[in-house]
């Protein structure tokens, strides 16, 4: 005879540990071999994959300095941290309108560091879930300029990306 309490209790322990096993294998951020970790400049993508887990353009957005450029592929250049929170939130809004839920982390490849000047090269990945549309991953290329603004806080300034794959 089957203990339900018994059966249901192991469930409950294989589905905690299938969450976590599956927490661990998505990382905000990783840093290649060779790549010097920068405390402020790694917490801002942290920071820039939580907004995506919480669909919040307002929190990617404040990660921009005030005239930092946008360049989003197959559209003008887009400048200010206005435009660049109206850019997100447009696309945030379409993934709560939808349903959706997205997630996406980034892999530094390459890193330059002065005092107050740094760039990144990097790839994205993108994730999408949910909304009776297919799970999706896609992933990109990046470059990041961030510079230390007279506040002490490291903003982006340039961030340019494109996909790796059509």
């Amino acid at each position: 005879m089957v203990n339900w309490r018994s059966a249901g209790f192991v469930a409950v322990i294989v589905f905690s540990q299938s969450i976590a096993l599956q927490a661990q294998s998505y990382q905000a951020l990783t840093l290649d071999p060779g790549v010097t970790p920068h405390k402020e400049i790694d917490e801002a993508y942290r920071v820039f994959s939580q907004a995506y887990d919480r669909l919040d353009p307002a929190l990617v957005s404040n990660l921009y300095g005030e005239s930092a450029l946008y360049l989003a592929p197959g559209r003008e250049i887009q400048r200010g941290r206005e435009v660049i929170n109206a850019s997100f939130k447009g696309f945030f809004d379409w993934a709560k309108e939808k349903g959706r839920t997205l997630g996406i982390s980034f892999r530094i490849v390459e890193r330059q560091a002065t005092e107050n000047l740094a760039y990144d090269v990097g790839i994205y990945t993108l994730r999408g879930s949910g909304g009776g549309m297919p799970d999706g991953e896609d992933q990109g290329k990046f470059v990041v300029i961030a510079r230390k603004s007279d506040d002490g806080r490291w903003y982006f300034q340039v961030d340019g990306y494109s996909a790796m794959k059509q």
